[in-house]
């Protein structure tokens, strides 16, 4: 059995270079007065000897464990992955690492792993799209020194990264109209069913409204943003209101899975059914008929919140938010 070489220590490095441990702890951490000899002497060792510092030795001396922790609802939408690339990618560019924690949709996970995460942990938290109300979750953050929040309004306190047009709202208008545009008139809606986010569902029925169409409160359904669960309300939704000539989902899984149920009970998209998603994930444009949705900066998403949490991290106080805008993708699954 080989054996295992022992870890090189702080003292090793101090007895190779003839310093004292102190001499080294300020080499690698960048305090205290050394001089500028005595510090590439110490360098060339640490190289030589290849050392590496304990993570949590040096977070005891700086205070500072250069980790962001981003805590997403589901790592398997891709909408997540996206923001988390662009996070990351920022993160690593100025010394930081990541790390992640799915909640897996679960409120009460989510509130678990927010009060799980310390400042021994992490520097700064992302919390994106909480399902957490709002008496649960600024609590659990409000002690914190760096926090952004994404598709969240920070309420002046908290640093955000947000819709710059009336919120979630502004999609269920603007596919409002563009159904009734179409000439649809009677139109599914399944409300994403996400704790803390007001909903936008009267926003939906007063465009319809203002656009003289059909309203009916059980066409009206809520899903969870998931693809199976989007599958489940639509068919539910659809065998029972074969009338309905359009569906509008909450996000893109739900679309999805919404086309999937329709195609199963015989409904021809475009033609007998309309469908409009949002959030853009590739596979919207995969599939056929190609989704219309709504185009969202993803990637800048992420790295706007890690850019936005270095700036708090480097004394920066003041209140910020980072505004993106949408636009709507016609494809074929409108016609």
């Amino acid at each position: 059995m080989a054996r295992k070489e022992r870890r090189v220590t702080i003292e090793d490095v101090a007895r190779e270079a003839g310093v004292s441990p102190m001499t080294v702890s300020r080499v690698v951490n960048n305090t205290g007065r050394i001089s500028d000899r005595t510090r590439r002497h110490v360098q060339d060792v640490i190289s030589r000897m290849d050392y590496r510092p304990s993570r949590a030795a040096r977070t005891l001396v700086t205070r500072q464990t250069k980790m962001i922790a981003i805590v997403v609802p589901d790592i398997t939408n891709p909408y997540f992955a996206e923001i988390l690339q662009g996070a990351e990618d920022v993160a690593w560019a100025h010394g930081y690492g990541v790390l992640l924690s799915n909640t897996n949709e679960r409120p009460a996970r989510e509130e678990a792993v927010l009060s799980q995460i310390e400042e021994t942990t992490a520097d700064g938290l992302i919390v994106c799209a909480s399902r957490l109300a709002d008496d649960v979750l600024l609590p659990l953050i409000a002690k914190r020194r760096a926090v952004v929040l994404i598709n969240r309004e920070g309420q002046d306190r908290f640093a955000s990264v947000v819709r710059s047009r009336y919120g979630f709202g502004y999609r269920a208008v603007r596919a409002a109209r563009y159904l009734v545009g179409l000439g649809r008139r009677r139109i599914g809606y399944l409300l994403l069913q996400r704790g803390g986010v007001r909903s936008n569902l009267g926003m939906f029925v007063q465009a319809m409204n203002d656009l003289a169409a059909e309203t009916n409160p059980d066409w009206y359904r809520t899903s969870l943003p998931t693809w199976e669960s989007g599958y489940e309300a639509a068919r539910g939704l659809l065998a029972d209101h074969p009338e309905l000539d359009a569906v509008v989902g909450g996000n893109d899984l739900v679309a999805l899975g919404t086309m999937r149920a329709a195609i199963e009970l015989g409904r021809r998209i475009p033609d007998d059914l309309a469908l409009i998603g949002g959030d853009d994930i590739l596979m919207a444009r995969e599939v056929t008929p190609a989704l219309t949705t709504f185009s969202v900066p993803k990637f800048e998403m992420g790295a706007a919140a890690t850019r936005l949490l270095l700036d708090q991290l480097g004394g920066d106080a003041r209140y910020q938010e980072y505004l993106y805008d949408e636009e709507m993708i016609v494809r074929a699954s409108t016609g």
